[in-house]
């Protein structure tokens, strides 16, 4: 049996690229966390959400005001397609 060669380079599976943040207004500051939360969040979903949890209960990241409206949007989503659902099945089943 052949041996497969060690590799060459190894990577940590949460290595998460650093990016010197932007001098200027905040609006490029807030641009780049929001770029950097989507990016940890496209990687590594449970453990971000975890750790997102205790961003906002800190309050004190640039981004919690966007965390908890998308928050509450999705809970208030998830409960309206429930209830639309709901109702169209009671609609076309009575």
């Amino acid at each position: 049996m052949e041996a497969f060669p060690p590799p060459t380079r190894t990577v940590s599976l949460m290595a998460t690229p650093t990016v010197p943040e932007p001098e200027g207004d905040g609006a490029a500051l807030l641009a780049h966390e929001i770029r950097d939360e989507a990016s940890r969040l496209a990687h590594h979903p449970v453990e971000e959400m975890e750790r997102l949890g205790h961003v906002v209960a800190e309050g004190e990241s640039p981004t919690t005001p966007l965390l908890l409206t998308l928050g509450v949007t999705l809970v208030v989503g998830a409960i309206f397609a429930v209830v639309v659902t709901a109702a169209l099945l009671v609609y076309y089943y009575a």
